[in-house]
């Protein structure tokens, strides 16, 4: 009976220890812990060997309370911390979603985007590369047997084989790598893991459990991995600790901050880590990926530090390429060096048609070149360069387009049919073709009736690039013009006709400055020709009509015709009617512009009360740098008066060189020459100083104070006039000297330097100088000569010792060698001339 307890009671132990070693050793406690799956009680290890020594039953289910239990409150523990790394990892991609999904847009796309609108036509360049750091959930790859262990790794570990003895083996072990870097293992105890590769950890797990077991077989696989901390630091758009695990790599690390800033580099990023032979540094370019496709797959590990230096020198690369983009230098120099990064040229590129935009100190040069040329593709690239690479012509050599009411539409070859006579029987037109248009190359158009090409043998020649359109009378309406013109016409509507294509071959009555162009758009217009109204129809006619508001347009033939403004050029539509008729006095609204120094330069409307100071907080008021006792004022009907006088002027000073050349007939011929070419040289310089003073005719001068509040009480805070030209310079630095000097120049303004001070400057007056008539124009316009300066009662004070203000212009007169009659009259438009290239100098300051 003992013999048989015995038996019994190995039996029990041997079954207890198969089932609970599974999961290591359990803590002993003296309190009975209740199963979470059945309600039964666990009893501890103590309890079951008391009983066992009683002869007491023990219940197979209370055994497997006590596994259960023990799997509960371990699995409990390790759930606890998987939660904690979930959410910590989560935290850190809610962060980086939240902060990345935006898209960054830089100063430096913004700067290169403005600047070369024009080239780029609305297309926008980006920095190349920094997309490629999105968020995206990654995915948990599959391990392979050389990942290397390391502590916090957990390992899922199957053991499978036949008995030796009674020993039998069939489980999986759970193994968590502790800090130390090892793992307990049943039967075989304590071993050291980190470091180990998976293939040689199953390696030793086959020898040393081989000899306990027949036909073992081990498998393991990574449950769950390890993680460390890493740090992210420099130009990146969340710089920080990031949590990564060993099978991250440095462009993860760089993703889970929310990607490089388009402020950091790209192509020199560092990889600092520290081993027992002292800080290492990797440096990787990222374009080796972007651009060639080599990996960087450098595996991260704990307490790495990844830095983001600044972004080097960039070049744009625009027009015809695959990859138009902002992409950072490193160690490429050269044209031909760069080529690569924007992936090619496209077949449409022009191999002759490249242009290099260069910053310099005054501003941005253009340099010319093509792909032929070796010495071009050597040129040396700089920060800020924009590289732009044309299209080809989209021209076809040999061909004229055929379109409109024919069978076959399309090109055809001018090789093989020379007459439109040919190319229609080629083409075939529609049963309800009417006439047929000839585009030139030009713009310029011919038509033709298809009746007359075929019964009267009508037939021209065609040449490349002609276009032929030919049109049925059924389809579409044509468009209607008459009003002001000489001979109203019909023309047969095509798409895309404009008003400036519908007016091209017109006659008007009047001068075209005082025509507009009614277009009016809709139904009923039979009703509006069969009452004649056409020819005499305004605006207002119009707008008391209500069938016809909203159905109409006005364009000032001056503004589409002369001022080529493109805005104004309406597109025709099928049944259009365009009426020419008068402008009247009132209908446009007078305004007046103010450019310059002000907040707020522009066009404004005016009322027939508006002044100038209400003009100028229209404006925003004047900036800091505003000079307002230099304000210029141009009005138009001053300016009308001042170039009729300029006009008078000048053809009496050419009459007198043509009198003076007549003088010279009877004198030698080297006096005559020499006479000639002192004439001639006459006749430049008033040409040229005729075009200095356009800039400057209409000028009012003005005595501006320093405020707007002093402007609104003064007598010179004037009504202000249609079209009145208002501009406010910046505060002037210079005086002006002109005339006959030695060096007509511009000086630094010195406070308390006199009239003579500056003149000595320039080396004094000329040989042929009019010394009595100096004078000054003040920069408000308003002249001080010598004769209104420098009397008083006790004493007498030239002209030379007049102080000087800032932008003020001395003007030397050279003597007039003209009939005294004309004198006056010749000095006074001297003085404009000199009074509107001192305005034109203050003006280009703006």
């Amino acid at each position: 009976m003992n013999i048989l307890k015995l038996v019994l009671m190995g039996i029990l132990l041997f079954n207890f220890y198969k089932s609970y070693s599974q999961e290591g050793a359990l803590t002993p406690s003296s309190n009975q812990i209740t199963s979470p799956d059945t309600g039964q009680k666990a009893l501890p290890p103590s309890d079951i060997l008391n009983q066992l020594n009683q002869n007491q039953t023990i219940q197979p289910k209370q055994l497997e309370n006590q596994k259960n239990t023990k799997q509960s409150s371990e699995e409990k523990k390790s759930g606890v911390q998987e939660i904690q790394q979930q959410e910590e990892l989560q935290q850190q991609e809610n962060l980086l979603t939240k902060k990345t999904l935006q898209e960054e847009t830089s100063d430096l796309e913004e700067n290169i985007n403005k600047i070369y609108k024009d080239i780029l036509q609305n297309r926008k360049l980006k920095q190349f590369g920094y997309e490629f750091f999105r968020v995206s959930q990654k995915a948990l790859s599959p391990v392979s047997d050389d990942y290397v262990l390391g502590p916090g790794d957990n390992l899922k570990v199957y053991l499978w084989g036949d008995p030796v003895d009674i020993l039998s083996i069939d489980r999986d072990l759970d193994l968590t790598v502790s800090r130390d870097g090892s793992v307990y293992i049943p039967n075989l105890g304590v071993m050291t893991v980190a470091g180990l590769k998976i293939a040689d950890f199953k390696k030793i797990l086959q020898q040393r459990l081989s000899g306990k077991f027949k036909n073992l077989k081990v498998d393991i696989v990574l449950n769950k991995l390890r993680t460390f901390k890493v740090y992210v630091t420099g130009f990146v758009k969340n710089p920080g600790q990031m949590t990564v695990n060993p099978l991250d790599t440095l462009i993860d690390a760089i993703t889970y901050a929310g990607g490089v800033s388009k402020s950091g580099t790209l192509r020199n990023i560092e990889i600092k880590r520290k081993t027992p032979d002292g800080l290492i540094t990797y440096k990787v370019d990222l374009y080796d990926l972007f651009i060639k496709g080599i990996p960087t797959d450098i595996k991260l590990k704990e307490e790495d530090t990844i830095y983001v230096p600044p972004i080097g020198e960039t070049v744009a690369i625009s027009g015809d390429v695959k990859r138009p983009a902002i992409y950072e230098l490193k160690s490429e120099k050269e044209l031909k060096d760069i080529l690569q990064f924007a992936g090619g040229l496209n077949p449409s590129a022009s191999e002759v048609y490249i242009r290099i935009s260069r910053f310099s100190k005054d501003g941005v040069n253009i340099y010319e070149g093509n792909l032929t040329d070796e010495n071009f593709l050597k040129t040396k690239l700089q920060n800020g360069d924009f590289i732009f690479f044309g299209k080809k012509p989209n021209v076809i050599e040999n061909a004229v387009l055929v379109k409109g009411d024919v069978y076959y539409p399309g090109y055809y070859s001018t090789n093989d049919t020379k007459t439109l006579k040919e190319l229609l029987e080629k083409a075939k037109p529609l049963i309800n073709a009417n006439y047929v248009r000839i585009v030139k190359a030009d713009k310029s158009q011919l038509d033709f009736n298809l009746t007359d090409i075929y019964q009267k043998n009508i037939d021209v020649n065609i040449n490349k690039s002609d276009e032929i359109i030919v049109y049925s009378k059924f389809i579409e309406e044509p468009v209607y013009i008459s009003g002001e013109v000489d001979n109203p016409k019909t023309i047969p509507y095509y798409p895309d006709l404009t008003l400036v294509e519908a007016l091209r071959d017109l006659k008007f009555k009047e001068d075209m400055r005082k025509l507009k162009a009614i277009v009016i758009r809709g139904e009923d217009f039979e009703d509006i020709l069969k009452k004649q109204k056409i020819n005499s129809l305004t605006d207002k006619d119009l707008t008391n009509d209500l069938q016809l508001q909203n159905r109409y347009q006005s364009v000032y033939l001056y503004d589409l015709l002369v001022k080529y403004n493109d805005t104004k050029n309406v597109k025709l539509y099928p049944g259009d009617v365009v009426i020419i008729t008068k402008t009247y006095a009132s209908e446009k609204a007078p305004s007046v512009t103010i450019l310059g120094e002000v907040k707020h330069p522009g066009k404004y409307e005016i009322t027939d009360s508006t002044t100038l100071a209400e003009i100028i907080k229209k404006a925003g008021g004047y900036t800091e740098n505003a000079f307002p006792q230099g304000l210029i004022f141009i009005r138009e009907s001053a300016k009308k008066l001042q170039k009729e006088k300029l006009e008078i002027t000048m053809t009496t000073l050419e009459e007198e060189f043509i009198k003076s050349a007549k003088q010279l007939t009877y004198s030698n011929e080297e006096e005559k020459q020499a006479a000639m070419t002192a004439l001639q040289e006459q006749k430049n310089l008033l040409q040229i100083m005729k075009k200095k003073a356009e800039f400057g005719l209409g000028r009012i001068a003005l005595e501006i104070p320093p405020t707007i509040q002093e402007l609104e009480k003064s007598n010179q805070n004037i009504r202000l006039e249609d079209n009145d030209l208002i501009i406010v310079p910046s505060r002037p630095s210079y005086v002006l000297v002109l005339g006959d000097v030695y060096n007509q120049v511009a000086l630094p303004y010195i406070k308390g330097y006199k009239l003579k001070d500056y003149l000595e400057m320039v080396g004094g007056p000329g040989k042929n100088a009019d010394k009595k008539n100096i004078y000054i124009i003040k920069s408000n316009g308003r002249v001080i000569s010598a004769q209104s300066y420098g009397r008083s009662f006790l004493l007498w004070s030239g002209i030379e010792d007049y102080p000087l203000s800032e932008g003020d212009t001395i003007v030397v007169p050279s003597e007039l060698k003209v009939p005294i009659m004309w004198r006056p009259l010749i000095k006074d438009v001297v003085q404009i001339i000199f009074q509107s290239i001192s305005t034109a100098v203050l003006a280009k300051r703006l």
